[in-house]
């Protein structure tokens, strides 16, 4: 009797232990690449990017993920050096984005898309980072 309850309490503590390992490793991959934010740029209903504000603190990284809901986006930020990256429909692109200075940068897309092309921006509020 005794062997039967060691035996199942070490195979439900193995069920645990098999379906935690992937969520802490999902978890510590989340952790270590920072912010992890979605984004879709679509130039219907007045055009907008899905985040029209991110907020993070200098020297804390920032992954986003762009993708575009209908037409051919870019994606630029003003006063950080990056290379303009080109948003695709129904594809994903992915950047890291880490600020050394505080401030208020705009992330913008840079390729006409449509009429309401010039709604197609946002900010990024850097803090300090020690607040």
């Amino acid at each position: 009797m005794k062997k039967e309850i060691f035996a199942r309490s070490l195979v439900i503590v193995l069920i645990i232990i098999a379906i935690s390992i992937p969520i802490a490793g999902r978890w510590l991959e989340q952790k270590q690449q920072g912010n992890i934010i979605d984004m879709h740029a679509r130039t219907f209903e007045n055009g907008s990017w899905s985040t029209s504000t991110i907020q993070t603190k200098v020297g804390e990284p920032i992954h986003l993920r762009l993708t575009s809901e209908d037409v051919v986006h870019g994606f630029a930020v003003g006063g950080y050096n990056m290379t303009p990256l080109e948003v695709l429909p129904g594809e994903y692109i992915e950047t890291t984005l880490t600020f050394d200075k505080p401030g208020e940068y705009t992330f913008f897309c840079n390729r006409w898309c449509s009429p309401s092309h010039t709604r197609m921006r946002g900010t990024i509020e850097v803090l300090p980072a020690d607040k």
